[in-house]
């Protein structure tokens, strides 16, 4: 997980541990009845730490090579997901693969990758770029009980579980286990002894305040470190003869090292899991083996360096094998032990059916739909996940359960589909503002309410209200014709008001207009494969020009009604809505005007815009070009082609240049200076430069390389939570510069 993410949430899960702290220091437990036929007579207990667990996996592969065979495993946090792991039949190579295998700081958020998303869902931030919704219980804003909401860690872990066991008794495990996790409520340890594996080890590594709490029992269940990290006690409780410890608590940091909030909320979550580390280790008793492997610098959150974590730990066993040794079987003992260990083979995840347990707001259709078919081979975990992922990712659903079940040789995987624990509704925000730094300034102000599955079929009611230089109020409803979701309809009706300012070739201004359009259309259209659209319908719309500063003898007042047909095709395959560094967008539409639909006036006019984005090391090319045609009327200040602006001939005036005809090409180049991933609050930091080229002309002028008017930019651009922000310097031929300030806005 991203250590910034994890030191803010630390913020939260301090508050939350010092709660219930001085009754976890005592390590009381609630126990379960359990039932021994044996007591253990060596039990591996395995400590938390986050990424220093890899020392661990090192650990496990000296103890084989030494066949010391485990009788159980207790652990904690990444201890009870490295031992369950084991205790189910994996071996610590396939876990130091899945490790490598596996991008942990993803897993650990919630984030659903932009290019994995419907495209419905794609377009909710391709102009409300604060990712951030507020969500409503009734009309009660919500506040969730974590940072994350833990979807992708759970379908991770039960990927494992499907892939590992079939059991629901961990005494009838290849090795006996035992999780530990802590109750929210009382602060008390709780023993997990049965039950779903996944569910297990998901409870005792769910940071509190980051990760929702595992409800279970009537218990509300988090983090076992702040009860019991290095949990020897407990397995004493469990009937241990003999341990065998791996500590790879993170120490507390030194005096020099605290010289930041960070560091110190850091020392104080800390503190709640090394002080019951150190009574746990004064229970061990002569002959137990306590291992701490030495791990330097690398810290809770390091998984990219797990392979330095599992070295340590193999180094660390090393130096204690002459005691380990006395746990050794006979060669006998752990060939049987072996081949006990890997009795679940791979064919008995064949997945042959799928149920819905369906709590939803949607139809069963809906989801079944967006889920691969039984294929009769082994569960492809990777692939499972994404596929929930993806289904996740509609924000129609709760928490997404998979249970995996298995009679007469046939495979039955059961995903059950909670409700939301919010309302339907929910507000996003923007805000924009640019300035030229001559004077010219624009600002807004916008929220946008979305309503979602208002029907089993997945209606959406979307309302836009937008203040500030330019006014806007929309409202349309989506509605999905049928359960794939791929034809729907969708009615829309919208006004808008905003200055538009006309300009000589000198950039002088002489004279602003306020031009007003109401706009209703009926749209009908259909999803491409998730990777785009195309839509037909209707549309009416007035439009009204007031002259607000300057003389009427350039253009007087107007009021002209237009109706008639238009078609839009997009393509959306960016993996970000902004600072993309792969994908294809592409808009195209035409719209034909005409008197039998009520206009008064004909107006024929096409658009097409297209861009792609490739990446090689740091460095992202994005080649646009655009063009605007109007073969039949004449276009008026509110269907005019405009340019002018950042990143539209940078070094003149918003909109300066005006025309019925248009023609555009741009070449950006930004390279990354520094990102960090906080999942939907990811921020970067890019310095890049454009190359431009265009003009627009008027009904009658010709077209030619040689009329086209060129420009660039040279910028720095920012990814923050309240959207992109660019400040740079624009050029045009002619002399024509300008500095600007964008936030808010795509370049």
């Amino acid at each position: 997980m991203s250590r910034q993410l994890l030191r803010k949430a630390g913020l939260l899960s301090i508050l939350i541990g010092f709660l219930f702290s001085a009754a976890a220091a005592s390590a009381q437990t609630d126990l379960p009845p359990i039932h021994h036929p044996e007591h253990p007579k060596v039990v591996l207990v395995l400590s938390g730490g986050g990424a220093r667990g890899a020392a661990q996996i090192g650990v496990l592969k000296v103890l084989e090579e030494l066949h010391v065979r485990p009788d159980m495993i207790v652990g904690t946090s990444i201890g009870s997901i490295i031992g369950g792991l084991y205790a189910a039949g994996w071996s610590p190579e396939q876990i130091e693969k899945l490790l490598k295998e596996t991008d942990l700081q993803q897993t650990f958020i919630d984030q659903i990758p932009r290019t994995d998303k419907s495209f419905r869902r794609r377009q909710d931030d391709a102009v409300f770029l604060i990712p951030t919704r507020l969500r409503f219980k009734g009309i009660v804003p919500y506040i969730p009980s974590s940072v994350l909401g833990g979807q992708r860690l759970d379908l991770f872990l039960k990927a494992l579980e499907i892939q590992s066991t079939g059991v629901s008794d961990f005494d009838d495990l290849p090795i006996p286990y035992r999780a530990v996790a802590v109750n929210l409520t009382d602060g008390r340890a709780v023993v997990l002894d049965h039950g779903s594996l996944a569910t297990a080890m998901r409870a005792s590594m769910g940071i509190a305040g980051v990760f929702a709490p595992v409800e279970l029992n009537g218990m509300k269940l988090v983090d076992g470190g702040t009860a019991a990290n290095l949990p020897i006690g407990i397995a004493q409780d469990q009937g241990a003869q003999s341990i065998i410890a791996v500590d790879i608590t993170s120490p507390l940091a030194t005096p020099e090292e605290l010289g930041s909030v960070f560091s110190i909320v850091g020392q104080l979550t800390g503190f709640l899991t090394v002080f019951n580390r150190l009574d746990d280790i004064k229970k061990l008793k002569p002959g137990d083996v306590l291992i701490s492997p030495e791990l330097g610098d690398l810290n809770f959150y390091d998984f990219k360096h797990a392979a330095d974590g599992i070295a340590a730990g193999e180094v660390a066993a090393r130096a204690k094998s002459d005691e380990l040794k006395r746990f050794a079987v006979s060669d006998q003992e752990w060939a049987a032990f072996q081949e006990k260990h890997h009795t679940w083979a791979p064919e008995q995840s064949t997945v042959n059916q799928i149920k819905i347990d369906n709590h939803s707001w949607v139809d069963d259709r809906i989801i079944l739909d967006k889920l691969p078919p039984p294929t009769g081979k082994p569960l492809d975990g990777p692939e499972f996940q994404r596929s929930i992922m993806k289904l996740y990712g509609l924000d129609y659903f709760g928490t997404i359960e998979p249970e995996f079940q298995r009679a007469d040789d046939q495979g039955e995987l059961t995903l059950h589909v909670s409700k939301k624990p919010y309302g339907r509704n929910s507000v996003q925000f923007n805000i924009g503002f640019q300035n030229d730094f001559k004077g010219d300034t624009a600002h807004h102000f916008a929220m946008r309410h979305l309503a979602l599955a208002l029907n089993r079929l997945g209606g959406e009611w979307v309302n836009i209200a937008q203040f500030g230089s330019t006014s806007l109020f929309s409202s349309s409803f989506y509605q999905p014709l049928e359960y794939s979701m791929h034809w729907f309809a969708e009615p829309l009706v919208s006004t808008r008001r905003g200055p538009v300012t006309l300009r000589n070739n000198e950039g002088d201004a002489q004279a602003e207009y306020r031009v007003g359009l109401q706009i209703g259309e009926m749209d009908f259209g259909r999803v491409i494969d998730g990777w785009g659209e195309v839509r037909l319908g209707p549309f009416w719309s007035q439009e009204e020009g007031d002259l607000h500063v300057g003389t009427q003898e350039i253009l007087p007042d107007y009021t002209i009604k237009s109706g008639g047909l238009r078609a839009t095709f997009r393509v959306d395959t960016l993996n970000e809505s902004v600072f993309p560094t792969k994908g294809l967008e592409i808009l195209a539409t035409g719209t034909d005007s005409s008197a039998t639909m009520g206009a008064d006036a004909p107006l024929r006019q096409a658009f097409i815009s297209a861009s792609t984005a490739f990446t090689f090391r740091r460095n992202t090319i994005i080649p646009l070009v655009q063009a605007g045609w109007t073969p039949e009327g004449i276009a008026t200040l509110g269907t005019s082609f405009y340019l002018g602006g950042p990143g539209k001939l940078s070094g003149l005036f918003p909109q300066q240049l005006r025309g019925d005809k248009m023609g555009f090409a741009r070449l950006a180049i930004y390279r990354e200076l520094t990102k960090v991933n906080l999942g939907a609050l990811s921020t970067g930091v890019y310095a890049g430069v454009s190359l431009e080229a265009g003009n627009v002309y008027g009904e009658s002028d010709s077209v030619s390389l040689d009329t086209l008017r060129h420009g660039g930019s040279v910028y720095l651009g920012a990814k923050t939570p309240i959207g992109p922000i660019f400040i740079g310097y624009g050029l045009a031929d002619g002399g024509d510069h300008l500095f600007f300030l964008l936030i808010g806005e795509r370049f």
